[in-house]
């Protein structure tokens, strides 16, 4: 997601998380979880370990907003960051117009247990659309995504990626079984 985290987390002061007052709520599958950790796990096996991304599209339903698929977009990947082409992008945008779906969140890992958005995730994000989640994921994933407090959730508003509270995810975020989705996968 940004080059150069590591670094930058360190010029970087804590961010206030917040609780928007809105009645928003998010609806993720548990395959959607389960693609998306072996997708962000994959990466973290490559010698030496590298950040990953995914991207989540899905359907808006007045304040429901309920994830479908987990995209894997063509990537460079190091240790402290990735990033995707303008080809990669496009390609994106291209399935959720076949599946017309939009673009709920854009998923990263980081290499440790921080998780706030670094300088160079906030500028180098391939999407900044209001509403638009940007999901970090402590330790390559090593420890998977639930629960989802233990990552740092961020929503792009008004010109900034702003991170989510606990209190916020906990009463917006629902995690249910009884739907599915589906990977696409343009890494290979």
């Amino acid at each position: 997601m940004a080059e150069g985290c590591v670094r930058d987390r360190l010029l970087i002061k804590p961010r206030k998380h917040y609780s928007p007052k809105d009645n928003t709520r998010y609806v993720i599958p548990s395959k959607v979880i389960r693609d998306t950790e072996k997708v962000l796990t994959e990466y973290a096996r490559i010698k030496p370990a590298n950040e990953g991304l995914v991207y989540w599209g899905g359907i808006e339903g007045g304040n429901i907003i309920t994830v479908r698929a987990v995209i894997a977009p063509q990537t460079e990947s190091d240790f402290g960051m990735v990033s995707t082409s303008h080809r990669s992008n496009f390609d994106f945008v291209r399935t959720l117009s076949k599946y017309n779906l939009v673009q709920v969140a854009q998923v990263h890992s980081h290499p440790s247990n921080w998780v706030d958005h670094s300088p160079g995730d906030d500028t180098l994000a391939a999407f900044k659309t209001e509403g638009l989640l940007s999901i970090v994921v402590p330790e390559y994933c090593d420890r998977g995504m639930l629960p989802l407090v233990t990552c740092g959730i961020h929503r792009y508003t008004r010109w900034d990626f702003i991170r989510l509270s606990k209190k916020y995810i906990t009463s917006h975020f629902v995690i249910r079984n009884d739907l599915s989705s589906y990977l696409e996968d343009f890494r290979k």
